[in-house]
């Protein structure tokens, strides 16, 4: 198994346990990990509609995860 191979395993395994879907379903769902509502209408930014493809987090929950505030 490759590196990214078996980084990719660690990352589904961890969002699978953590909010029960893996990052590529949330993005074909287009809905937030977290909190499974439509993440690009809870993303306010260009930034944050990179990041929802990264994580599936949309643009809030990443910001309440991280501790920005608005």
């Amino acid at each position: 198994m490759e590196r990214t191979e078996e980084m990719q395993y660690f990352v589904d395994n961890l969002s699978n346990n953590l909010y029960g879907q893996t990052i590529g379903e949330a993005n074909k769902t287009g809905l937030c990990i977290s909190c499974k509502k439509p993440a690009m209408q809870r993303c306010y930014s260009s930034a944050g509609r990179k990041e929802y493809r990264i994580s599936g987090l949309c643009e809030m929950c990443f910001d309440e995860i991280c501790g920005e505030e608005e």
